[in-house]
């Protein structure tokens, strides 16, 4: 009776553990199931989710498609793109050909340089630095996955009403791929539009839109930006195929760089030359890998960490240094220096002078006994004291006559 009193305990036992483990596995799933998806670009360095596509789009989704190239493009060169925006800020004044003139005498990729036409969108990315380096990064790791989330966007606003052919654009819908055109070869509206408007409500609520600027109630355009024939035709978006083409020769323009990689009227798909970078850390290993990026650099070049000196021009980087952030750099040079230095100081009165008479110098000892005493003196009276004393003392001895006598003419 006794022993299976002790074998029902033991089951209870038992049982009740099992239910507390199950229970507890249980709550940990649900738990994962609700908890939102973390940014895995910057833990994991894995391609974008759907949810971090759709939120950094939304709002450009529905620009002009050579427009929108470009912006992809120039995004994976973020501190050209703070140049070019403070270059336009500042020579406002200049448009069209003059414009494309200066444009030729900078070193900038050629889609920064061609953004530079749209001093709005430009200002936009400059202003909104983080994003337009995350929506660079996310066209560098897949550039199918960014041109299908657009496609995907532009579906919704077409389904909704939102997206037709206007005075402004011109919207072509071809082999289930939605094609936004300028309605005018030579100038192009930007769209500025509210995206609860256009897509209706939004469908991933733990990521809601980014706004790149103040979006209007509804859906509108901006003045138009002429551009001429030359400068909205040298890339072209390949929905298709998820790339970009470029004809680099139809830039001779505003780019010195012309018949770049093959003859006249030759489209390549577009490649991202790391030099442009200028130093600002990828996001992923494999990123840095491909573009020849050593970790160690990118953390110390990471645009997020307050290192935006990389790349800058010359005013800003004088700017930078006034602050003493060169210096700070400098620092361990400056006290190996000095370590260097302290010898070289004292080596002059650590020797002895050689004395052509043979005889002891006289004047050392009082000349270090009264340099001593000034140094240690606290008060002016004092300091008088002894020098009255040494007075008193100097002419006892010159009348004695001793003032040929070693050790500064005492008597023995």
């Amino acid at each position: 009776m006794k022993r299976c009193k002790n074998y029902l305990q033991l089951l209870t036992f038992l049982g009740l553990f099992c239910f507390l483990l199950s229970t507890s596995v249980f709550m940990q799933n649900v738990s994962a199931a609700e908890a939102p998806k973390t940014d895995k670009t910057a833990s994991s360095g894995a391609s974008a989710s759907q949810e971090e596509l759709a939120q950094i789009l939304a709002p450009i989704a529905l620009y002009p498609d050579t427009l929108l190239a470009q912006m992809f493009m120039a995004a994976t060169y973020p501190l050209e793109i703070v140049e070019a925006d403070r270059f336009v800020k500042k020579n406002s004044s200049l448009k069209d050909d003059a414009l494309d003139k200066a444009l030729k005498e900078k070193e900038w990729d050629v889609s920064v340089k061609s953004l530079s036409h749209f001093p709005t969108v430009l200002a936009t990315m400059s202003d909104n630095l983080d994003a337009t380096k995350k929506l660079g990064d996310y066209f560098l790791d897949d550039q199918k996955a960014v041109m299908a989330m657009v496609q995907s966007l532009r579906v919704k606003a077409h389904e909704k009403g939102n997206l037709k052919t206007t005075d402004e654009q011109k919207v072509v819908v071809e082999e289930n791929v939605i094609i936004i055109e300028s309605a005018k070869p030579d100038v192009v509206y930007v769209p500025s539009y509210s995206c609860s408007y256009v897509y209706g409500s939004w469908w991933y609520p733990h990521y809601p839109p980014y706004a790149w600027y103040p979006p209007p109630p509804r859906y509108g355009f901006g003045v138009g930006v002429v551009i001429g024939i030359g400068l909205g035709r040298w890339c072209h978006t390949n929905w298709h195929r998820g790339d970009i083409d470029i004809d680099i020769n139809r830039t001779a323009r505003f780019n010195k760089n012309v018949n770049i990689g093959g003859g006249k009227g030759d489209r390549k798909s577009w490649k991202h030359n790391a030099r442009h970078r200028k130093g600002v850390a990828y996001n992923n290993r494999a990123a840095r890998k491909k573009f020849g990026q050593s970790n160690r650099v990118a953390k110390q070049r990471d645009i997020g960490r307050g290192r935006k000196a990389q790349g800058l021009d010359r005013k800003t980087r004088d700017s930078i240094k006034q602050q003493g952030l060169k210096n700070s750099v400098r620092r361990p040079n400056n006290k190996k220096q000095n370590r260097m230095a302290k010898p070289r100081v004292s080596q002059p009165n650590s020797g002895k002078r050689r004395d052509l008479s043979g005889r002891k110098p006289a004047v050392k000892r009082p000349q270090t006994r009264n340099s001593n005493a000034f140094k240690r003196s606290g008060s002016g009276s004092r300091t008088r004291n002894m020098s009255r004393r040494g007075n008193a003392s100097r002419s006892r001895s010159f009348n004695r006559g001793g003032g040929g006598r070693r050790g500064g003419g005492r008597r023995r």
